[in-house]
């Protein structure tokens, strides 16, 4: 009996022994259900210039690996990345060369957990970049409750997605619903998702849950939008009417936002020839489209695929209308300039972001960038974008301390042939301190 009594002591020691060095939860008293939080990024938040191959993250409590790497996010994307976990901290080794000139977002979300399986309580985020600077776009997303919407208990979530290949960028939650900025974006533009969590699995449910959803272009700085959450809208988009507004611009108008269409066309009633459309622009429920010269006033507008932000689709939408409109005489003119005249720059590849009051065709731009001190004109991408807005960039380094003149001149057109009603010329000056 002794002996028996012998071994079981022993094996109890031994098992105490070994469960010592594990790093688990206690099994006895009360459950622990406070949430981990995050103590310090290394490098800090805005670090610019960054050239290590490594980011750690501390927290209060040892994290779960594995719903670490569930939770974690780059924008752009990193691939290639190795992370392990420490006692109270979390390091990712970047196994892949990062982009030069590049803001980074990293968001870890509320999927990561610590060991007892508490949850973050709102997402995190680390911005940092390669260059001496740090993207500027700001968003602040404003949400409201549809006054038809009835009374849901949840997680308020807002995310973010690139809009060319829809990847995600960045997302924040709250249990209130509030209004959230987004800082220092280094997306040109993002599709923003707003919903209500109810079933806590931090993706919506669009059939059952409150959301909305928008594109929108961070032209400026400062950027903001509304959202209004509620349940799907399944009402189709439907053509309101037509106002033309000259002999080659017409304003088409919906019933709801849209968000794109397949085809237009513009048909004459007499000879059944389609009218020629050379560009649209898209903003909010109306269409801006610029057509060929009406020969005659009777139309018929045929639209396809009619697709609002509720991914509602209209298959097929016509509507007959007169355009006896003349052709728009008035001069073409500047609506906004990214840089003043006289204004200091801290890149030696400055952006110019240059928008006009109507559309007009990329090869009617007529623009230049000169170095002021020899006179030398600097080659240049010129991109347009959807609107009335072109980007303007240096395809080399400018000099550093040289004064360079933009100049934006009355040969610029718009499609109906009106020039510029007067030519743009300011001075910048790089300034970039080693």
């Amino acid at each position: 009996m002794k002996r028996v009594l012998s071994i079981l002591t022993i094996c109890l020691f031994l098992a105490a022994f070994f469960s010592c060095g594990k790093d688990r939860p206690p099994t006895g008293g009360p459950k622990d259900t406070t949430p981990p939080e995050i103590i310090n990024f290394e490098p800090e938040n805005l670090t610019k210039n960054f050239k290590d191959d490594e980011i750690t993250i501390t927290f209060t409590e040892t994290i779960d690996e594995r719903s670490f790497e569930d939770a974690l996010h780059f924008y752009p994307p990193i691939m290639k990345k190795k992370i392990t976990s420490g006692k109270q901290s979390v390091t990712i080794k970047l196994l892949q060369e990062l982009n030069p000139d590049q803001t980074y977002l990293l968001t870890l979300d509320t999927r990561c957990k610590d060991l007892r399986d508490n949850a973050l309580e709102k997402a995190h985020t680390l911005i940092f970049s390669t260059s001496d600077s740090i993207s500027a776009h700001n968003l602040d997303v404003n949400l409201v409750l549809d006054e038809r919407a009835p009374i849901r208990q949840g997680m308020y979530f807002v995310q973010l997605y690139n809009t060319q290949d829809t990847i995600f960028v960045t997302s924040q939650n709250t249990e209130k619903i509030q209004n959230f900025t987004f800082e220092n974006l280094p997306s040109d533009e993002v599709s923003v998702l707003a919903f209500l969590d109810e079933n806590n699995n931090t993706e919506v449910d669009k059939k059952r849950e409150l959301f909305d959803e928008k594109i929108i272009k961070l032209i400026e700085p400062e950027n903001e939008i509304t959202l209004t959450l509620s349940l799907q809208d399944s009402t189709k988009p439907v053509l309101k009417n037509i106002i033309p507004e000259s002999a080659q611009r017409l304003l088409i108008r919906f019933t709801e936002y849209i968000k794109k269409v397949r085809s237009i066309k513009i048909i004459d009633q007499a000879t059944k020839n389609r009218l020629p459309v050379y560009e649209y622009i898209i903003t909010g429920s109306d269409i801006e489209c610029i057509t060929g010269v009406c020969d005659t006033n009777a139309y018929m507008l045929e639209l396809k695929d009619i697709i609002d932000f509720k991914n509602n689709v209209t298959e097929l939408d016509t509507l007959s209308f007169l355009n006896k409109q003349l052709p728009d005489t008035t001069f073409l003119e500047l609506d906004s300039l990214s840089h003043e005249d006289g204004q200091t720059v801290t890149t030696l590849t400055p952006e110019f972001r240059i928008k006009f009051n109507k559309i007009i065709p990329p090869e009617n731009i007529s623009v230049s960038l000169v170095n002021s001190e020899d006179s030398k004109p600097v080659e240049l991408s010129i991109q347009k974008e959807q609107g009335y807005t072109f980007v303007v960039k240096p395809k080399n380094l400018l000099r550093n301390y040289v004064p360079y003149s933009l100049i934006v001149t009355e040969k610029t057109k718009d499609y109906e042939g009106n020039a510029l009603k007067e030519g743009i010329n300011i001075s910048i000056l790089p300034l970039l301190y080693n």
